[in-house]
């Protein structure tokens, strides 16, 4: 049988104790979990009333003998599922049940509502489906998350603070790292490797990339100047000093794939795929996956990074930098997903920066381009259902939102701008939204598109293109 062939309803079958299947009936009716139980063709033999009832589905598209097939077209063509093609999304939902499969997923809903939803295949050739609301739940978990991935960029930041007086290079790593390795699977490199679990936690685990640091000098960390032979020796301890730091940790927490994975980056994101690199002098894939990618990310913030001893090089050098050292310094395999990550952020933007919206100060003008880039970023077509992704940019966007308008006002109060006090509010406006949207998205919103674009033309329009034109002419 075809898997979308249309099945002509049959009536509804008796089972041998109709009074034990009407009072299962209505025991399943009174619970609020919704409950789905299909026969061996793809047709329904059961649903209670709270699966009608969370679908807002009529009797007649749920009734005993119905295809299941076109009820699930019938929630595609609504929306139920997210953005994609209707057919590979009907085929997704119906591939469990002809394969026999067992299946469990949490997913988000349209109204924002969070659902796990369970599948079993039955021994009398059916199959049965069940749907919780676990929305507060998934709020709590989220939470704790966004709590300790806090706990962890705070620690980040204080090794970062003390070298670059910015805690921005370890966000824009992390998302990077994720980036590149999202490309890495879909080039099907390192299956055995790239599991779900190392997806998860690889861009995270990044963020403790150089926590040594803060075992080092700041007269090292600070030079302006190349360091000698005895000073860069000093340098590279922080990667044995972090791996220490994590691994400690890891010791009350022995079963941390995350900080395992955190304490191998720290130590061996300096190694080179060639063996010149340290601590160990690793090579090729003795080195872990998860610090070759770090490697290439970190290499590429530095590059296009301002540094006290250097201007940020364009992009397209430091991509060529990084194509010169594929089978040197890089693992070549990481190298071209990492050229294939840059590529899908640089797909056409929504917004593009043009001298219009010069307000004629080198620096504000940087921010504001970057902060544009950014808010691109959010609706990339690679990045629409990517979970992690999305909400590393909209961490960068914030952070960098926040240091953006506390240079802006530095500015406006060294040269006495009358409207300090104005602008300062409009800043704390943009920022409180900016806030909410994030906050939105951790609590199960994922469709951020319509109040980044509420956000967007706000600042554009009334900060930037009239605001910040004003005080600068």
């Amino acid at each position: 049988m075809s898997l979308f062939a249309t099945v002509d309803p049959l009536p509804p079958k008796n089972g041998d104790n109709p009074t034990l299947a009407a009072t299962m009936a209505e025991a399943l009716d009174s619970i609020d979990l919704a409950v789905l139980v299909l026969d061996a063709d793809f047709r329904i033999a059961f649903v209670n009333d709270r699966y009608r009832q969370i679908f807002d589905i009529n009797e007649s598209l749920c009734r005993s003998g119905a295809n299941f097939v076109d009820l699930v077209w019938f929630l595609a063509d609504r929306g139920e599922f997210g953005a994609g093609e209707v057919e590979a999304i009907v085929t997704e939902r119906l591939s469990p049940i002809h394969e026999r499969k067992k299946v469990r997923l949490v997913r988000v809903r349209p109204d924002g509502r969070v659902q796990e939803e369970t599948g079993a295949p039955l021994t009398s050739g059916g199959y049965t489906y069940s749907f919780a609301d676990v929305t507060a739940q998934h709020r709590a978990s989220e939470q704790m998350k966004a709590a300790n991935r806090a706990t962890v960029q705070a620690l980040a930041d204080l090794a970062e603070f003390r070298d670059n007086d910015t805690g921005d290079h370890v966000v824009r790593v992390a998302r990077l790292t994720h980036e590149i390795t999202r490309s890495l699977g879909h080039a099907q490199a390192f299956p055995d490797e790239i599991t779900r679990d190392f997806r998860d936690q690889v861009g995270v685990a990044s963020i403790l990339h150089d926590i040594g640091k803060v075992a080092i000098s700041d007269e090292i960390l600070r030079k302006s100047g190349p360091l000698d032979a005895a000073e860069r020796q000093m340098m590279q301890a922080h990667s044995a000093a972090g791996a220490a730091i994590l691994s400690k940790a890891l010791g009350q927490a022995p079963d941390s794939s995350y900080l395992r994975m955190a304490a191998d980056i720290a130590r061996h994101h300096h190694e080179h795929y060639d063996g010149d690199g340290y601590p160990n002098g690793l090579r090729k894939d003795e080195i872990p996956l998860a610090a070759r990618i770090v490697a290439v990310a970190d290499v590429f913030d530095a590059l296009t990074s301002a540094r006290p001893y250097k201007e940020p090089w364009p992009e397209e050098k430091a991509v060529a930098y990084l194509i010169d050292q594929a089978g040197r310094q890089f693992d070549p395999q990481v190298i071209s997903a990492a050229v294939s990550a840059l590529k899908d952020r640089g797909q056409t933007p929504v917004i593009r920066w043009t001298e219009a919206m010069s307000v004629g100060n080198p620096v504000l003008d940087r921010d504001h381009r970057a902060l544009i880039g950014l808010v691109n970023q959010l609706s990339l077509p690679a990045n629409r259902e990517d979970h992690t992704v999305l909400e590393f940019v909209l961490d960068e966007l914030l952070d960098y939102t926040v240091a953006h308008f506390s240079r802006e006002e530095e500015y406006l109060r060294q040269i006495l701008f009358p409207g300090y006090d104005r602008h300062k509010a409009i800043h704390r406006k943009l920022t409180e939204e900016l806030v909410a949207i994030r906050s939105n998205f951790r609590a199960g919103k994922r469709d951020v598109g319509e109040d980044v674009a509420c956000f967007v033309g706000d600042w554009l329009r009334n900060h930037i293109l009239r605001e910040d034109q004003t005080y600068m002419a």
